[in-house]
C-alpha cells in the first residue's frame, strides 16, 4: 500500500502547492482554514496522525523548487508613500528586461506551472512601459496565480485600467488608504484621492464589462493615529460598491526605515523589533526577483542587503537549492542574520506543517 507521505508527495507535486491546498481546503479535509497571507493551516484534532506526514512531504517539495515569487517588474515609482522602502534604498533603480521576465517565467512553468506569482516589488507596475508584453507573455505561458498591486494613480491613463481588466490576472490589488483627500493624500504623498478612487470604479466597471474572473482587492494600509479613524468609513464604501478589501498593518522591512510609527504610539516600535525565535516560512514558499535579476529571500528585504545571487547568470533552481537551502538549515539551527534578526511579527508567522515536530528537520539529516 502506498505510504500517507508518499500520497501527499504525488499530490502536492501533480496539483501544485497553491492548487493543492485549496482543493484540501474546498473538500474539508483539514479544519479551520489556510489563508495565503497569514500562513495559517491547521489540522483537526483527529487528523493530526497525517500532519507529520503532510509537514514531511510539504518540506520535501519546497525544498526542491519555490512556489511563491515577487518579481520586480520596475523600481520606479509616482508616489513617495511614508511607508513605503524606496527613500530608504541604496540600490539603482530600473526596469526588468523582458528577455530576463521571459527566463524566470519559462523556468517557473517548468518547475511550478501553479506557483503564485506577485507582479510587483518596490514600484508602481504601471510605471513599467513593458508592462503589458510581459502580462501577455505570462499569460501566454499558462501561469494563472498572477496578482498585481498598484496604487490607483495611473489607472486613468493610456487605457490601462480596460488593459488590465482583460490581461487575465488573478487578481489586482489597489492601495486606497483614506476615504478623505486630507488623510489619503498625507500618506500616498504626490499621489490624489479622488484618482484612485475614481481608478478603482474604473477598474471595476471594465472587469464587469469584460465578463472577467480577475478579483478586484482594495489594501488599507493602517497607521494609528493617521488614518484609523476612515477604516469605518472605508469599509461602509467598500460594502455599498460591493468591493473586497484587506487591512495591513505597517513593518519597518527588516529595519530599513525606523520611522513606521509617525503618532508616537506607545509600544508599536516594541513590536516590529521583537526578536526572532523560530525560522521564517517564507523560507520555504519563495523568494524576491529585483528588477536586474538578483534574489533575496524575503519581500522585505527591499535594498537587497542579504542577496542570494543573480537570476541575471543563474537560476531559480540553483539558487533555492544552494544559497537559499544552506540559509533554510541556519534558521532551523536557530542561527538568525541580516533581516531576519529584528523580524518576528511578519504576516508569514507559520506555514503549512508548521505545527509538526517535523518541521524542516529532513534538512539537517
Amino acid at each position: 500500500m502506498q505510504s500517507t507521505n508518499r500520497r501527499w508527495q504525488n499530490h502536492l507535486r501533480s496539483k501544485g502547492a497553491i492548487s493543492f491546498f485549496l482543493d484540501r481546503l474546498q473538500s474539508h479535509v483539514f479544519s479551520t482554514s489556510w489563508q495565503h497571507n497569514n500562513g495559517v493551516f491547521t489540522f483537526p484534532i483527529d487528523k493530526r496522525d497525517e500532519e507529520d506526514e503532510f509537514a514531511r512531504a510539504y518540506f520535501e517539495m519546497t525544498d526542491a523548487f519555490p512556489y511563491e515569487f515577487h518579481i520586480e517588474v520596475t523600481s520606479h515609482c509616482n508616489l513617495n508613500c511614508i511607508m513605503c522602502a524606496r527613500s530608504a534604498m541604496s540600490r539603482p533603480k530600473g526596469n526588468m528586461e523582458l528577455s530576463l521576465f521571459k527566463r524566470i517565467v519559462d523556468e517557473i512553468c517548468q518547475h511550478q506551472p501553479h506557483a503564485y506569482i506577485h507582479l510587483y516589488g518596490i514600484g508602481e507596475p504601471l510605471m513599467d512601459p513593458g508592462l503589458f508584453d510581459k502580462l501577455e507573455y505570462i499569460a501566454s505561458a499558462g501561469l494563472i496565480n498572477v496578482v498585481l498591486f498598484t496604487n490607483g494613480q495611473l489607472l486613468h491613463r493610456d487605457d490601462n485600467a480596460r488593459r488590465l481588466a482583460a490581461s487575465g490576472l488573478a487578481s489586482i490589488g489597489v492601495d486606497l488608504d483614506g476615504m478623505s483627500p486630507e488623510t489619503y493624500e498625507k500618506i500616498r504623498v504626490g499621489g490624489t484621492f479622488e484618482k484612485a478612487r475614481d481608478g478603482v470604479l474604473a477598474l471595476r466597471e471594465h472587469l464587469a464589462a469584460s465578463d472577467s474572473r480577475t478579483r478586484l482587492e482594495l489594501a488599507y494600509q493602517v497607521y494609528p493615529g493617521v488614518n484609523e479613524q476612515e477604516i469605518e468609513a472605508f469599509a461602509k464604501w467598500c460594502a455599498s460598491e460591493n468591493l473586497e478589501y484587506k487591512l495591513v498593518n505597517m513593518h519597518t522591512w527588516g529595519g530599513l526605515r525606523d520611522n513606521v510609527n509617525p503618532s508616537g504610539v506607545e509600544g508599536l516600535e516594541d513590536m516590529h523589533f521583537a526578536t526572532r525565535k523560530g525560522p521564517c516560512p517564507m523560507l520555504w514558499s519563495g523568494f524576491f526577483i529585483a528588477w536586474d535579476g538578483r534574489v533575496t529571500h524575503c519581500f522585505q528585504d527591499a535594498d537587497l542587503r542579504q542577496p542570494l545571487g543573480d537570476l541575471a547568470s543563474g537560476s531559480i533552481a540553483e539558487l533555492w537549492q544552494g544559497p537559499h537551502r544552506r540559509l533554510r538549515r541556519e534558521q532551523i539551527k536557530g542561527e538568525f542574520s541580516g533581516v531576519c534578526l529584528g523580524c518576528s511579527t511578519c504576516s508569514n508567522v507559520s506555514g503549512p506543517g508548521f505545527g509538526s515536530p517535523l518541521y524542516g528537520s529532513q534538512l539537517l539529516d
